[in-house]
């Protein structure tokens, strides 16, 4: 497999991806996050990509409103809930709070153990929902990377444009070597290396079977597979690495498990807690079975 630049510069530790931007500590998917994982040291961050009705792409995990942002505060869309990205506006959109659900319902509990201060709780609130545009530009000033997950818009007007949307927003940008395209759509990665095959492009999987992801990365052209950590044994991963494939796993938040993936040769660790896993990393401390923390499982 011919290698990519969007790896080139990756060393002798796996990449830390800092899932959703440093989401244990600031609200997820926002410009918040993006800047405090990039201050954190991770190696890049991941964000997710939805459309609007009005065909603008921002920056949310969930296809609706509901859990992310104060939508329900709002008058004017008082029986529209859960509120699906895809029926509001650019303009809807941007006159939500996306901050504030995170200082009040402390998600990871890291405002609880002192870690988020007032000062930080203050500023996330009235965060907004950000473009896809806004955030390419952030990790373009920031001379950083970014692995842009694409949603499943199945379902909405957006299914058919959405990868070509992206790729000129990446084109626009000039980030064509920054940037990192997922998906568990992986129709939508095939098209997009047919379309830029000098993108890098990676398939999220759920579960494994035998030799499945490698045929599947080989048909789509992907440069990486992201399984969730728990499918990767050493037989699976030994298979993606001889077979030039990257791997990046994801979501990855105690010791125990940066232990057993660093030691099995991951390319990439995607976690929510980015300073403390490069941290780990440094440091070395990779022996220990103590999770850094319970945390919630992820949504």
């Amino acid at each position: 497999m011919t290698p990519n630049p969007f790896f080139s510069s990756s060393g002798q530790r796996p990449l830390v991806i800092a899932h959703r931007g440093a989401r244990a500590h600031a609200p997820e998917n926002t410009l918040a996050a993006a800047r405090l994982a990039h201050n954190h040291g991770a190696d890049l961050w991941e964000l997710d990509v939805c459309r609007t009705r009005d065909g603008v792409l921002v920056v949310m995990h969930d296809d609706t409103c509901a859990r992310t942002t104060d939508a329900r505060l709002h008058p004017a869309l008082a029986g529209r809930a859960p509120w699906p990205v895809h029926e509001l506006t650019l303009d809807e959109l941007r006159g939500l709070d996306a901050g504030s659900w995170f200082v009040e319902g402390d998600p990871f509990g890291r405002i609880a153990f002192g870690e988020v201060g007032p000062g930080m709780c203050r500023a996330y609130k009235g965060e907004p929902v950000p473009t896809l545009a806004e955030a390419l530009a952030l990790t373009r000033s920031l001379r950083w990377r970014v692995n842009v997950e694409i949603k499943d818009l199945a379902g909405t007007p957006g299914d058919a444009t959405v990868v070509d949307e992206v790729l000129s927003l990446v084109d626009d940008h000039a980030m064509a070597a920054s940037v990192l395209l997922s998906s568990f759509r992986h129709d939508y990665m095939r098209e997009a290396h047919r379309k830029r095959p000098h993108i890098a492009t990676a398939l999220l999987i759920e579960s494994i079977g035998d030799n499945a992801p490698l045929a599947l990365c080989h048909e789509a052209g992907a440069v990486a597979l992201h399984p969730r950590s728990t499918l990767m044994d050493d037989h699976a991963l030994g298979a993606c690495i001889a077979a030039g494939l990257h791997v990046n796993v994801w979501t990855v938040n105690s010791l125990r498990e940066v232990a057993r993936l660093t030691r099995m040769g991951v390319s990439g660790i995607i976690t929510d807690i980015p300073g403390e896993c490069l941290a780990a990393l440094r440091a070395q401390r990779l022996r220990t079975d103590t999770p850094l923390r319970p945390f919630p499982p992820a949504p």
